[in-house]
């Protein structure tokens, strides 16, 4: 029975024997011995097959013998492919030496991820890792036990309720989860609820205190619209007043937008720039030389060989570089005050607050000059209007006089 494994192992020739008596060669060999094997004829007096190398030196007086002649056409197994990696030694030592360098850049660490901070500050968390080893190229045989590192982690960060540390392949993240904030205190001083800004108002909801103003009222800046002051004209007390009032305010803007808008294009002109990832670097590998683009978009992709969560620190990146050109677009007096009239209302709510709306608009006046537009825009904005102000001179409940 042929045994493949050691055919390869012990190398194999492919011979052509030429000869009128290759029948008699072939049980010349059988019978001493020698392993012969596909066979097969290629022609009148040739016939192909294979054979050992050591019994390949064995044939000679059998060749001698039966007037036949033997030609070498292939050669295979383990011996003649050690030949051919000699002869390229270099190829050899630089394959050794990439999957040295993998291995070796794969024992580091090479990313460290902060998630789930709300109100800590991520690098706090960072720093405190340093201190107990876990930072961008140390060597994770170096590193504790990821529990180890947990308590450690935890006893630096008294902030936190439960700090996990996960090692994947090159990258350790740090998920933290915080203690729930204390809620603060509400004001207990005394103080009002003040108008900040002339307008008439749309809602009053009091909580604590009294209000002071009715829908519909006009009220001006610093009026009083719920007072911390309450009770009788005899017993009175301070509180700290809260609640919701919002009113109806007015704001007139003057806004300009040029008629000729510069916009950009694609040419067509693309550059791949090619990069070899090595950790946290990036070396340019392809083209050396980069095309001097006037104007130019930018976007990349990035291949980072993984496998069952581990992350080869070795990967590649390509930049794709994308030629744009200039293009001038002549807008309508229309499209622009309506460019303008969007951005005037963007910036009237950005300054109103929170839960500001736009209750009206109109346009005052459009005019166009030297290329632009201009224009000057009433807005009538509901937003929240109060303010706190503390109370000066809070007045004493009456002191109790005893019975003579």
């Amino acid at each position: 029975m042929r045994n493949g494994l050691k055919e390869w192992v012990d190398g194999h020739v492919t011979i052509t024997v030429r000869g009128k008596r290759f029948e008699r060669f072939l049980n010349m060999a059988i019978r001493d011995g020698i392993r012969i094997w596909n066979i097969r004829r290629v022609g009148e007096e040739l016939t192909r097959c294979d054979i050992l190398i050591r019994d390949y030196f064995r044939l000679r007086p059998l060749l001698r013998e039966t007037g036949c002649r033997s030609h070498v056409e292939g050669r295979g197994g383990l011996p003649f492919w050690l030949i051919r990696l000699r002869r390229r030694a270099g190829l050899v030592i630089g394959a050794s030496l990439f999957f040295l360098g993998l291995y070796m850049l794969s024992s580091f660490v090479w990313t460290v991820e902060v998630s789930g901070t709300r109100h800590m500050d991520p690098q706090k968390v960072m720093k405190a890792a340093e201190q107990i080893g876990i930072k961008e190229g140390v060597w994770k045989v170096k590193l504790k036990e990821p529990l180890a590192l947990q308590k450690e982690l935890m006893s630096l960060l008294p902030e936190a309720t439960w700090v996990g540390v996960d090692i994947q392949g090159t990258k350790v993240k740090l998920q933290v989860v915080e203690k729930d904030a204390p809620v603060k205190p509400l004001p207990t001083s005394p103080r009002h609820l003040v108008a900040k800004k002339r307008a008439v108002i749309s809602k009053v909801l009091p909580q604590v205190g009294k209000s002071q103003v009715t829908v519909n009222q006009m009220v001006e800046k610093g009026q009083v619209l719920i007072s911390g002051i309450i009770g009788n004209e005899t017993r009175q007390q301070a509180v700290s007043a809260r609640g919701t009032v919002r009113g109806e305010v007015w704001y007139v803007t003057e806004t300009s937008l040029p008629l000729n808008q510069t916009l950009y294009r694609l040419t067509g002109e693309i550059q791949d720039q090619q990069y070899l990832l090595v950790g946290p670097y990036a070396v340019q590998v392809w083209p050396l030389n980069k095309l001097a683009f006037a104007h130019s978009e930018n976007t990349e992709s990035r291949f980072l060989p993984s496998y069952a969560g581990y992350t080869s620190p070795i990967g590649w990146k390509t930049v794709h570089t994308k030629e744009t050109e200039p293009v001038t677009h002549q807008m309508s007096v229309e499209e622009a005050t309506e460019i303008a009239k969007r951005f005037a209302r963007e910036d009237i709510l950005r300054k109103a607050g929170k839960d500001a709306e736009i209750k009206d608009e109109k346009v005052l006046h459009v005019s166009t000059e030297n290329g632009k537009v201009y224009l000057s825009i009433h807005f009538s904005v509901i937003e929240d209007i109060a303010v706190e102000q503390p109370i000066v001179g809070v007045p004493q409940p009456p002191a109790e006089t005893g019975k003579p």
